[in-house]
């Protein structure tokens, strides 16, 4: 059982936010300005001080200090937000330390790493929640939904494309080469595979997983899974347009949509009948669902509520991911082939 939190929940508890990269600035800061009394006691927390202290001067944070470790007997709950090499490192010493923790995703690199820190989080009586805001999509509810409620039938095929030019505005170089050793399938596919696992009800097996890979981060990622009597296929770029579109057939029905269309599904049943599902939302843009995650983490940290989505709830996807990596091979690329000739 957890214990949501040991300190009044009229009282601002004080969030400390670890790595002040693009993710912060572009989210949790945003979303925590919104709520000025726990603003005004918050921690922007990054071993480059500089960055720290102009994120605490721009969105008006109580301090800024270079290492996590300082704030540890202070903090109520923490956002992690380093690279993901030190998501568990620095997680299981907040998790040691009794703080409730907000973990962005992938949760860790291993599937035993993730074990270790919700088993520690029972341990210490804290929360372990992850930041797979994409649970939060109407959309993905939706589906969710329908999948449970048998109108599909019997789920045969399940697909994501997602593909876009790599744009995101790091703040450091940790998402590229060989010591970052993850790319685009541990980035999307941390979102994309936890929606599989749980539209599923569990972690399908890995029938094939080709990179581009070759000892250094990927850029082009594709599965092929399996689970019962549904197939599926994942394909994933940071280096070209994809369709950007889910699918998910059964035997009565298809959903499917576009992935950032929030709100919206689409549903084809066999009889040919079509239906646009239009579904209520207060988001504005998907990243408000992002703020709405967080907003559920300051309600845990105050004792006012659960996890929306736990470590326990991403440990499926997260032991996807691992063997995924384990059994990576080297995808068809007949360009760099030919070249290799040429230059042989």
């Amino acid at each position: 059982m957890i214990k949501l939190s040991t300190h009044s929940g009229d009282e601002a508890p004080v969030i400390a936010l670890i790595g002040c990269g693009a993710i912060t600035e572009a989210l949790h800061l945003p979303a925590l300005a919104r709520h000025p009394e726990i603003m005004a006691k918050a921690v922007c927390v990054d071993p480059n001080l500089a960055r720290a202290n102009a994120m605490a001067t721009k969105f008006g944070a109580s301090r800024a200090v270079a290492r996590y470790q300082d704030v540890m007997g202070d903090a109520d709950g923490a956002i992690v937000a380093v690279p993901p090499k030190l998501h568990y490192p620095v997680t299981m010493d907040l998790l040691a330390a009794k703080v409730h923790v907000l973990c962005e995703k992938p949760l860790t690199d291993t599937a035993d790493q993730a074990r270790g820190l919700i088993a520690k989080a029972q341990q210490m009586d804290v929360a372990l929640c992850v930041n797979n805001y994409r649970r939060l999509y109407p959309s993905s509810i939706k589906v969710r939904d329908l999948i449970a409620a048998g109108e599909l039938g019997a789920v045969r095929h399940l697909e994501f494309f997602w593909g876009e030019q790599f744009d995101w505005p790091a703040a450091s170089s940790t998402y590229f080469g060989a010591a970052a050793g993850r790319g685009v399938l541990a980035d999307k596919g941390a979102h994309v595979l936890d929606l599989v696992c749980w539209w599923l009800g569990g972690k399908p097996e890995v029938v094939s997983y080709e990179d581009d890979s070759m000892g250094g981060t990927e850029a082009v990622a594709a599965l092929h899974f399996r689970l019962n009597e549904c197939e599926g296929v994942v394909r994933l770029s940071w280096l070209s347009r994809y369709p950007n579109t889910f699918e998910v057939r059964g035997d009565h029905a298809t959903a499917g949509g576009r992935l950032f269309d929030w709100d919206t599904v689409d549903l084809k049943r066999t009889s040919g009948r079509k239906q646009k599902l239009r579904l209520a939302s207060s988001a504005k843009v998907p990243q408000d669902l992002g703020k709405d995650l967080l907003d559920n983490f300051l309600d845990v940290v105050r004792g006012r509520a659960k996890p929306v989505v736990a470590g326990s709830d991403v440990l499926p996807s997260i032991e996807l991911l691992d063997e995924c990596y384990s059994r990576r091979t080297r995808m068809p690329m007949p360009w760099y082939d030919a070249w290799r000739r040429i230059g042989n």
